[in-house]
């Protein structure tokens, strides 16, 4: 089945490059979408709310604020329509839905978070 896999984290960009060496406990949420799951993070860029490091599929890696990514946390993840997170409207893939709440509620306004999508082609 074609879709994504998307990772959010407080770890740098750096730290992320070697997911054999990544603190999971770093993570903020996890979740797996079909076809379209990754039109969020795409729309976010376009709008200067994120920016794109890797676009190889393997992942591709982004940078956004807490301030950008936080709000669409705790809105609820779903499958990505129009570059939104609709609320109540599950995944793709139900069941692959990973949210720490208390992570995602220490976040700072101005913190540079992590996000990995990766292409499940």
């Amino acid at each position: 089945m074609s879709g994504w896999w998307t990772i959010i984290s407080t770890e740098t960009p750096e730290q992320m490059a070697d997911m054999t060496q990544v603190n999971k406990d770093a993570f903020l949420a996890t979740w797996e979408a079909g076809l379209f799951g990754a039109d969020w993070i795409a729309q976010l860029c376009q709008q200067g709310k994120a920016t794109q490091l890797t676009f190889n599929g393997f992942p591709n890696r982004y940078t956004a604020l807490a301030s950008d990514i936080v709000p669409l946390l705790q809105a609820g993840i779903a499958e990505a329509l129009d570059g939104e997170f609709p609320q109540g409207q599950l995944t793709g893939w139900p069941g692959c839905i990973t949210v720490h709440k208390n992570r995602i509620a220490v976040c700072e306004p101005d913190q540079l978070l992590t996000i990995e999508v990766w292409d499940q082609s």
